[in-house]
């Protein structure tokens, strides 16, 4: 009789486990298309010694080359999407578009749009003509549009603090298009040859910033990381609002597309590093802004998105999320402008409920199993 028992508790409780492999196997798979976490925009062997860009000049400026390699026309190399184009104007040459579809907003310029530019200072005309191919813009119109560009003094004015100087180079290429957008849109990005800089890491960085409803579009004319595109960015979009660049938050900014970066990189890119920046950054803006409440919303962060920081990475944050909190960022706006990362974590705080409510739902069946068999026995 013992024995019997025995083997009907032995099969119940596979057919728990059973059970919930399954469910979470499900989940796993529901995870996996939605792609709600995955971060898939930036390419991990990124080689700063490499030096050589697909048109075969030295890389400088913001331009950090990767050793991703190249595919043909529509091919994938990893999770990047690349595809061989024809830039517009007299000097049209071949550019390497990258881009990720699961991630990209896939922003257009239409023909009506009046939109805002911030070029690279030191983009050849063969560049920037391919820099406007990219942007849907006619370089033969360029008289229409409102123009500014960004400097190499300029990044080293804001990413010398967060970057090794010999990184940032001696060339600003990245370039940006921005357009406004009506009230309560939000913001949406779409990348051309950005190999480091992600759409979720601009986004954020620019809701942070103080950039609002606007659609943007940021390109390179061969790979390039992107990081000194935010700077080109905001001094875009303080031209189209009619006012001065606010340093503080441009300060801010950068820092956060760098760490976020940085963290992306030691992660693994397998991390929702973006997701956990912007869970942190909801959490002080919301109240938590003292030192000691800073560093509890890190601990539980990691907790919620299973990281393991080194301390120098913590304190990297701490700094970050410090000067996140003195700015005024209205909490609404934030969550409003950056919808596509809140949408991701609110996705993720109801797949964790449903998991709990059923791991705790088999849990109770299990102590109820093992209370009545220690009673029989």
């Amino acid at each position: 009789m013992v024995k019997k028992w025995k083997n009907c508790i032995a099969l119940m409780l596979a057919g728990m486990l059973t059970i919930s492999a399954g469910t979470q196997a499900a989940a796993t798979s529901t995870d996996q298309l939605e792609g709600s976490f995955a971060d898939d925009t930036s390419l991990d062997d990124m080689d700063a010694e490499d030096g050589a860009a697909d048109d075969g000049q030295e890389t400088d400026g913001d331009d950090i080359s990767d050793s991703g390699g190249e595919g043909e026309n529509g091919s994938k190399v990893g999770d990047i999407t690349t595809e061989i184009v024809q830039g517009d104007g007299p000097d049209e040459i071949e550019t390497e578009i990258i881009q990720d579809p699961a991630d990209d907003d896939n922003v257009v310029i239409a023909e009506d749009d009046k939109p805002y530019l911030a070029l690279g200072a030191d983009l050849t005309n063969e560049q920037k003509n391919t820099v406007l191919g990219l942007m849907g813009i006619d370089p033969a119109s360029l008289e229409d549009y409102h123009v500014v560009t960004v400097t190499n003094e300029e990044e080293h004015q804001y990413l010398d603090d967060y970057m090794n100087a010999s990184t940032i180079g001696t060339r600003a290429l990245s370039s940006v298009v921005i357009v406004k957008r009506d009230k309560g849109d939000g913001i949406h990005i779409s990348t051309k040859n950005i190999s480091y800089c992600t759409v979720g890491m601009y986004k954020n960085a620019l809701a942070t910033a103080g950039l609002e409803d606007a659609d943007v579009i940021v390109a390179g004319p061969f790979r390039l990381s992107g990081t000194a595109a935010l700077i080109g960015a905001m001094k875009a979009y303080a031209d189209m609002e009619d006012k001065e660049l606010d340093a503080e938050s441009l300060d801010a900014a950068m820092n956060e597309i760098v760490v976020t970066g940085e963290l992306n990189s030691s992660l693994g890119g397998e991390a929702q590093t973006e997701e956990f920046i912007a869970y942190v950054k909801q959490k002080v803006v919301e109240g938590s802004k003292d030192l000691e409440s800073i560093k509890k919303v890190i601990a539980d962060a990691c907790k919620k998105f299973d990281i393991t920081l080194s301390d120098s990475e913590k304190e990297q944050i701490v700094s970050l999320m410090e000067k996140i909190g003195s700015l005024d960022i209205n909490i609404d706006s934030l969550l409003k402008q950056a919808g596509s990362i809140y949408e991701s974590l609110a996705n993720m705080e109801d797949k964790s409920g449903i998991l709990a409510g059923i791991a705790s739902f088999f849990k109770g069946i299990f102590e109820s199993i093992v209370s009545f068999f220690k009673g029989l026995f």
